[in-house]
């Protein structure tokens, strides 16, 4: 009993009906069923709520160290906006002084996977996420606070290594920018509670891949959903209201030694990105 209560207490959603910079910015249909319901609660296991578990023990052993590193260090920060009926906020993993520079941290607990797949700059949707935290940072004499996402590894990647932090640096898309974003999310907000119109869900992306064999010269069009869809808060639900997690990776488009084959209303997309054809003259 002890064991099923801890894990249902570090399963609780957090439905305290406001919009929050570190979830609510990438995913307008999440965030409209979000707004109108709240999270739904799904069975705890201890497979899901360990990354949580590990990655707020993570977070608070770097701010312990830090402080020591640091300058200035002033970590968990809170930050907020009100607009009208909404209130959007969210935490502020660390604001830091180090050899001169001002800084606004944020970290990011990251498989060795995935920091195999990272690339030279942030994720978009941690940029998004901190560059709300720079619109939105409390007033101070600092006026050149650069931004930065650190990615802490909390595995070994496939071959068994770990890899190192990284700290990746960017420059913070505007105020103005992140603003018309919020406004966005909640027009989709306001139609879903007025009109039930339910906003589609992210934009899936589109990539050519080669078929498994060193002579094959076959490449699909291959259609990924958004990310988020695998973590989809309502897709263990009988009567899951979003679906987004339905969507599946597919091929929608097949080359094949210079003969393309398109799936019926995808004609446009391989139009858009067109055919592989450099990627045949670079196999051969």
């Amino acid at each position: 009993m002890l064991i099923e209560d801890l894990k249902a207490s570090l399963s609780a959603p957090r439905n305290d009906g406001m919009l929050h910079f570190s979830q609510h910015l990438q995913h307008d249909r999440h965030t409209a069923l979000y707004a109108e319901y709240g999270y739904p609660t799904v069975k705890a296991t201890w497979g899901r709520m360990f990354p949580l578990v590990q990655g707020t023990g993570i977070h608070e052993t770097v701010h312990l160290h830090m402080k020591d590193v640091c300058d200035m260090y002033v970590p968990e920060r809170p930050v907020e906006c009100k607009r009208g009926e909404f209130t959007w906020t969210g935490t502020v993993d660390a604001f830091a002084k180090y050899q001169g520079q001002h800084w606004i941290l944020d970290y990011k607990t990251i498989s060795g996977a995935g920091m195999f797949f990272l690339e030279d700059d942030p994720k978009p949707e941690h940029v998004l996420q901190v560059s709300a935290y720079h619109a939105f940072k409390p007033d101070s004499e600092v006026d050149d606070w650069k931004t930065a996402i650190i990615y802490l590894p909390s595995s070994p990647d496939y071959k068994k290594n770990w890899s190192e932090p990284r700290m990746l640096e960017f420059t913070p898309i505007s105020r103005d920018d992140i603003l018309q974003r919020m406004l966005e999310v909640e027009t989709a907000i306001l139609a879903y509670k007025y009109s039930g119109t339910l906003p589609d869900p992210p934009a899936p992306s589109y990539g050519w891949k080669k078929r498994p064999g060193k002579t094959t010269r076959i490449y699909d069009l291959m259609y990924k959903p958004h990310f988020t869809t695998l973590f989809c808060p309502w897709s263990s639900l009988g009567d899951d209201p979003c679906g987004c997690s339905n969507d599946t990776q597919k091929s929608v488009a097949v080359w094949n030694k210079g003969k393309l084959t398109v799936e019926e209303g995808y004609d446009m997309i391989v139009e858009e990105i067109g055919e592989p054809e450099s990627k045949e003259n670079n196999d051969s």
